[in-house]
């Protein structure tokens, strides 16, 4: 088993992570400094055994995966599309941007959708998944009541 070290950029000092907001308990962190806000930021690492994690495209070949149907039935009816198609959004298979639905902002969709990915890898025991994005990979870990876990750098 290996340890990755990860890193996570914040506008504000963390001092409590709980599960409201657009991500709910789930921090955004990669293997380089990844800033998204302008001005000044708190950079945090973590260290994560490689086995919390499984990558996004691996969530439906997982032995467990039948636990996923009530989260791809729930992402189907939000927003409005086949539940092959949900399966595919929490795998990264497809973008909201590919499936012709009517949206308000896209944009906003295709991140609520990150948040259904990392909820199916906490559904299937895991800490942490592995997504992609404009930066390249990142990595969605759970982090309620782990703020202890964060080491400012």
């Amino acid at each position: 088993m290996e340890t990755m070290e990860l890193i996570h950029t914040s506008p504000t000092k963390i001092e409590q992570i709980t599960d409201s907001g657009r991500f709910g308990e789930f921090l955004f962190f990669s293997d380089h400094v990844y800033v998204m806000t302008a001005g000044e930021f708190v950079t945090y690492s973590i260290e994560l055994d490689d086995d919390q994690v499984i990558g996004a495209g691996r969530l439906f070949f997982h032995e467990d995966a039948a636990k996923l149907a009530p989260l791809v039935a729930e992402l189907a009816a939000r927003l409005d599309v086949s539940e092959d198609d949900a399966e595919a959004l929490i795998a990264e298979k497809k973008s909201v941007f590919d499936l012709d639905i009517e949206t308000e902002d896209a944009g906003e969709d295709a991140w609520d959708v990150q948040h259904f990915t990392a909820r199916a890898a906490k559904i299937l025991g895991f800490r942490a998944v592995r997504v992609q994005d404009e930066q390249g990979s990142a990595y969605m870990i759970d982090m309620l009541d782990r703020v202890a876990e964060l080491r400012e750098v």
